[in-house]
C-alpha cells in the first residue's frame, strides 16, 4: 500500500524529511506495509511532477541545479502543482506543506474538499481567523481526508496531541503555561551582557535557529500563532486579537530592513543589559512565555523573569516546555524537550504522514 507525497518546500526540513524517508523506507514497509512514494516536489524556483513515483536518489542535489541541467523539472507554478494533484486519479495523495507561505496555506481547503490529505508544518492556516480554521476541520471531516498539523507547535513534541486528548476526554484545562520558541530560549540562555544582544541574535540567525527575518521570532509572532493553535486544540475558541502581546523590543526594531534592525539592537544594548541585570538581581532568568488562564479567559505572550521554583527556569537552550494545569492533575502535566530543528520537525512531519489512512480514493476525471 502506498502513500503518494506532494511536498512543497525543499529547505532544511524538506531535505531532512527526504533523507528520513530514504533511510526508513525499508523499515516502514516491513513494519507497516506502507510505501512512501514521491510524486511531486515544489520550491520557490521550480517543481517536479510525475504520475509515476520519482526516485529519491540525488533528488536534493537536482533540486538546487538550474532548470537547464534538470530537464525533468519545470518552472515553479503553485496553481499548476495543486491542479495536478487534484486531477490525478491516485489513491491516498498527501500534500505536505513545509513552507511558511500564506499562498501555500490557502490551498488546503480545496485539497481537503477533494479528499486529499494535508500535512502542514506551516502555522498560517491553523492560526487564521477561527471561521477559516473551522472550515478546514469541517472539510476534513466531510471528505474523510486527514488534516494533520502536529508540528505546528513543538515540532516532534506531542503538545497538540496531549492537549487534544485531555479535551476529548472531558478534562477541564484551566491554565496553560509554555515556552514555545526554541529560538528565544537559545537567545536568552546565551545572553549575559558579556556580548551584545545583537551579537547573540546574529549567532542564532547564522546557526539557523531563527526565521530568515529574526523579528518574526523576537516580536513573538511565531509564539502567538502557536498559543492560538494550542488553545484551539483545547476547545478554546481564541482569536489573535484576544492575545495580549508585551514587546521587549525598542520601537525602532520594527522599522526598515534587517540592517536597520541590527543597528537598533546595537544602539539599545543598555536596554537589554538592564533586562538581564534586573532578572539576575531577583535570582531569575528571562523566559519568553505564552499563557492562558480560564478564570478570566486571559491569553498572553511576553518576556518574564522566572525563578528556580518554576519548572520553566530549568529548561535548556533550544528547549520548549508545556505545562498543562487541569482538574485531574495535582501538579501540572509537563512535556519538555527540543522544540525546534530541521531533523526533529521532519520526524514529526513523517509521523503525521504515516497517520494518513490507506483508503480507496474517490476517482476524479482528468481534465
Amino acid at each position: 500500500m502506498s502513500l503518494h507525497l506532494f511536498i512543497a518546500g525543499t529547505g532544511g526540513v524538506g531535505k531532512a524529511l527526504l533523507q528520513q524517508i530514504r533511510e526508513k523506507q525499508g523499515f516502514l514497509y516491513q513494519s507497516q506495509g506502507v510505501s512512501l512514494e514521491l510524486n511531486g516536489l515544489l520550491n520557490s524556483r521550480k517543481m517536479l511532477l510525475s504520475r509515476q513515483p520519482v526516485s529519491l536518489d540525488k533528488i536534493e542535489e537536482l533540486s538546487t541545479l538550474p532548470l537547464a541541467e534538470t530537464p525533468s523539472w519545470q518552472e515553479a507554478d503553485l496553481e499548476q502543482f495543486i491542479g495536478f494533484i487534484q486531477r490525478l486519479q491516485i489513491p491516498d495523495a498527501v500534500f505536505v506543506d513545509l513552507t511558511a507561505h500564506a499562498n501555500v496555506a490557502a490551498c488546503y481547503l480545496p485539497l481537503l474538499q477533494r479528499g486529499i490529505h494535508v500535512v502542514a508544518c506551516n502555522k498560517i492556516a491553523c492560526s487564521a481567523p477561527l471561521a477559516h480554521y473551522n472550515r478546514l476541520l469541517e472539510a476534513s471531516e466531510s471528505s474523510g481526508a486527514r488534516f494533520l498539523y502536529n508540528t505546528n507547535v513543538g515540532a516532534a513534541l506531542p503538545y497538540l496531541q496531549a492537549v487534544k486528548q485531555l479535551y476529548q476526554a472531558g478534562e477541564k484545562i484551566y491554565k496553560i503555561e509554555a515556552v514555545l520558541s526554541g529560538t528565544l530560549s537559545y537567545i536568552f540562555e546565551r545572553y549575559d551582557a558579556s556580548l551584545p544582544f545583537a551579537a547573540i541574535v546574529r549567532q542564532a540567525q547564522e546557526a539557523g535557529y531563527t526565521e530568515p527575518d529574526p523579528r518574526i521570532d523576537l516580536q513573538g509572532i511565531d509564539v502567538m500563532r502557536k498559543l492560538l493553535i494550542l488553545c484551539r486544540e483545547a476547545g478554546i475558541p481564541l482569536e489573535e486579537q484576544q492575545i495580549r502581546k508585551a514587546s521587549f523590543l525598542p520601537p525602532c526594531c520594527t522599522d526598515g530592513g534587517l540592517s536597520d534592525f541590527y543597528a537598533c539592537l546595537e544602539q539599545n544594548e543598555a536596554h537589554f543589559a538592564k533586562l538581564y541585570s534586573q532578572a539576575r538581581e531577583k535570582g531569575g532568568k528571562l523566559k519568553y512565555i505564552a499563557s492562558y488562564h480560564s478564570e478570566n479567559a486571559a491569553a498572553g505572550i511576553g518576556l518574564h523573569c522566572v525563578t528556580s521554583e518554576n519548572p520553566i527556569y530549568h529548561i535548556g537552550q533550544k528547549d520548549n516546555i508545556l505545562l498543562i494545569h487541569s482538574s485531574s492533575y495535582l501538579s501540572p502535566l509537563s512535556i519538555v524537550g527540543a522544540g525546534a530543528g530541521a531533523s526533529g520537525t521532519a520526524m514529526g512531519v513523517l509521523s503525521d504522514i504515516l497517520q494518513c489512512p490507506i483508503r480507496f480514493a474517490e476517482k476524479y476525471t482528468c481534465e
